[in-house]
């Protein structure tokens, strides 16, 4: 028994919100943070516990992981899969990504250098651990893009 083929051509792209650059990105990730919570264990909290009729269901504003702060930056809610998302806002997407794991590694944050993952799921990490290392990461973004177009 074969599966059908799924016709990926018929549906458009994903695009994303009007962001400015990287930094505005992680700014908003962290802005999501704020608003919305974090959660270490996943690209967002399933949020399993209710029925699925209440505010976190009906509008897809799950407590995220920093990596699931970026895509909901992005999108403007939260994105579990990256398929049928437009060219540019992958882009984004992965310039945003790369540059704050690089941050992580090479700058460190809460007396901790680590790629992404490991840095986010340390013992003892906070969400103000990671909101604080997300604008850092942007405001270390703006500063190297002032001094490479100088």
């Amino acid at each position: 028994m074969t599966l059908p083929k799924c016709d990926h051509q018929t549906v458009p792209p994903r695009t994303c919100l009007d962001i400015g650059d990287v930094a505005d990105l992680l700014d908003r990730a962290a802005a999501y943070l704020v608003q919305n919570g974090w959660t270490p264990a996943a690209l967002y909290d399933t949020h399993s516990g209710c029925r699925a009729n209440c505010w976190v269901h009906r509008t897809h504003r799950y407590s995220a992981s920093a990596l699931g702060a970026i895509r909901a930056a992005m999108f403007g809610r939260a994105v579990f899969y990256l398929d049928h998302t437009s060219d540019e806002a992958l882009h984004v997407y992965t310039a945003a990504v790369e540059w704050f794991n690089s941050y992580l590694l090479t700058v460190g944050h809460a007396r901790r250098h680590a790629s992404l993952f490991d840095w986010e799921t340390a013992p003892n990490r906070t969400r103000v651990h990671v909101i604080g290392a997300l604008q850092y990461a942007a405001s270390a973004y703006r500063l190297h893009s002032r001094r490479t177009a100088a």
